[in-house]
């Protein structure tokens, strides 16, 4: 399996963006900074100082070369969303942001790394239908990397809402190779 295959794979079923955790891989962020992608921290504007070690939404459709950089520098995909939104840019950066930042019942607020698809998969696989389908409303499609790459080697998992209008679901997205 090589990354020219996982790439055509990715932006064939219309993957538009990546969210990055630049905590587990930054190298993907700083080549989308030099070739002038599109690009937002998920980070509210009180923790800027962390923004290089929080969450990005970067543009990656018209920038193949930045999709193949993310798989080649987070080969594991432990670092890597890929996702399709009808949302423009700035809607959707609010939508992420929003999920970042979660209240706690004493009134504090803290942050959930559900950008980590370590911790993303089994909180949908845990979620009613109805809590899961309001989570992933700013999406068409959501993919993250199989957790169980011994099950599942080269497989990501894909979240995507039925054409008949029905919840998200997922099923296992096979590379180019594969199919």
């Amino acid at each position: 399996m090589n990354n020219e295959q996982r790439r055509v794979t990715l932006l064939d079923v219309g993957v538009q963006w990546l969210i990055l955790d630049a905590a587990s891989c930054a190298e993907p962020l700083w080549y989308a900074r030099g070739a002038g992608a599109p690009l937002q921290s998920l980070f509210r504007q009180q923790d800027e100082e962390l923004a290089d070690s929080g969450p990005w939404l970067i543009r990656v459709d018209g920038h193949p070369d930045l999709v193949d950089n993310c798989l080649q520098k987070d080969p594991l995909g432990h670092a890597s969303l890929w996702c399709a939104s009808s949302l423009c840019q700035k809607a959707l950066v609010n939508q992420l942001r929003s999920r970042v930042y979660a209240e706690l019942p004493g009134g504090e607020t803290t942050r959930f790394r559900w950008y980590d698809p370590r911790v993303l998969f089994p909180y949908l696989e845990d979620c009613t239908q109805q809590r899961r389908d309001d989570f992933m409303a700013p999406f068409r499609l959501l993919v993250h990397t199989d957790l169980n790459p011994y099950n599942h080697p080269h497989q990501c998992q894909l979240w995507q809402q039925a054409d008949t209008g029905g919840g998200f679901t997922n099923r296992p997205l096979l590379f180019t190779e594969e199919t």
